[in-house]
């Protein structure tokens, strides 16, 4: 039974893509592509590992180096 799906793969724009196809996984463009999520900041798509776009990406790395700083400081302080 073929089935017809629709690409779920989302635009810069923020919308589905929407072209009819026989992949769940999407159209013949996208069904490899890396899935995207919306930025937890701005909503804008992204498929980076922190889950925020090029614009705040920057303060996610900034906290997590402070918090290595941290941990390292307190390991030192304890030992």
């Amino acid at each position: 039974m073929i089935r017809e799906y629709f690409c779920p793969y989302l635009l810069n724009t923020g919308k589905a893509h929407g072209v009819p196809c026989m992949q769940p996984e999407g159209c013949h463009l996208h069904w490899k592509a890396k899935p995207r999520i919306p930025c937890s900041e701005c909503g804008k798509p992204t498929g980076s590992n922190s889950g925020r776009c090029p614009l705040y990406v920057k303060e996610y790395y900034v906290i997590q180096y402070v918090n290595r700083l941290r941990d390292k400081a307190q390991y030192t302080q304890n030992s």
